[in-house]
């Protein structure tokens, strides 16, 4: 069976690996740099990647853009190491910048643009933080109108992801960035513990907005009973499920 790069349907495209960082103990950023003509996609959505294995069947991995969208070609992936998942292991065991992978458009209905709401809320726990930055980026970079509060739990405090840029994004005025570290917290002095009732209502978040949430199952699921009791209405409620 052809499992080579010409096999793949049409939508996927070749992307070059330009810079891999190491930005976490567990998280690694990956810079793509594809076709400008061909790859779009809105803040928030995520692509399917394939990693060719010459005869054998390629990797294959879906992973959220964190960059805010660009008109050049260029993304940036941020991938939690699982060595349970051949195309996020590959990646960070055996990829070189230079190399080659495909990659499909931004994919899903979980994205934000200018004119959906003057009022968002970004509500992530560990890696599911990644759609969000890019939402947070696209708010910081295009739309100064818009109001956009990221509400981002972790487990350690070196879990953070681009702890520099969160503080310099929240020193604009229209985006606020809440921290929470749930478990060896000796060190934090901000707050702890998982994104709650209490939490949420201390921040006097705007009701009107939309709110984005994303992590685990449990914590997408927790979130919706969350805000489902707090009042929001479905509506207002952007999700995506991995299951």
């Amino acid at each position: 069976m052809e499992h080579g790069p010409d096999s793949l349907p049409d939508h996927f495209m070749p992307a070059r690996i330009e810079r891999i960082e190491q930005v976490t103990p567990l998280i690694r950023t990956f810079t793509l740099a594809a076709d400008p003509q061909r790859f779009v996609s809105r803040a928030g959505q995520w692509l399917d990647l394939v990693i060719p294995q010459g005869e054998a069947k390629p990797f294959v991995g879906g992973y959220s853009v964190v960059s805010a969208p660009r008109d050049d070609g260029r993304l940036e992936l941020a991938i939690k190491y699982a060595d349970h998942h051949a195309a996020t292991h590959h990646l960070h065991t055996a990829a070189r910048e230079g190399d080659t992978v495909y990659i499909t458009p931004g994919q899903g209905g979980f994205f934000f643009e200018r004119g959906m709401a003057d009022n968002v809320v970004l509500l992530g726990a560990g890696i599911g933080v990644t759609p969000l930055f890019s939402i947070l980026r696209y708010v910081h970079e295009s739309a100064p109108d818009v109001n956009a509060h990221l509400v981002y739990s972790v487990a350690r405090q070196d879990e953070v992801l681009f702890p520099e840029e969160l503080e310099r994004l929240a020193q604009a005025d229209n985006i606020d960035v809440t921290l929470t570290v749930t478990r060896e917290a000796e060190d934090w002095l901000g707050h702890t513990g998982r994104i709650s009732h209490s939490l949420l209502e201390s921040l006097k978040l705007p009701r009107d907005a939309l709110f984005y949430f994303c992590g685990s199952r449990e914590f997408i699921e927790d979130m919706a009973t969350l805000l489902g009791e707090w009042g929001i209405p479905e509506a207002q409620l952007k999700y995506e499920k991995w299951w």
